[in-house]
């Protein structure tokens, strides 16, 4: 009797930390591109001769690709 509840117990353990890895896994190849994307809109906002309208568009951009 008490063989099945461990082997229960090591198969949540398990799911759970499967689900865990799996979140990180997401989480950190999700943000994987901002730091270019921060320091092409840095590069664009600190540039010399546009005009305000020029340097105010990229902060208002949606980029709705995946």
């Amino acid at each position: 009797m008490n063989n099945k509840y461990l082997s229960i117990n090591v198969w949540i353990l398990l799911g759970v930390t499967i689900v865990l890895i799996l979140f990180t896994f997401i989480l950190v190849f999700h943000n994987e591109t901002i730091p270019n994307k921060i320091y092409q809109d840095r590069n664009n906002l600190l540039s010399v001769g546009k005009t305000a309208a020029e340097l105010i568009k990229p902060i208002g951009k949606i980029n709705l690709a995946l």
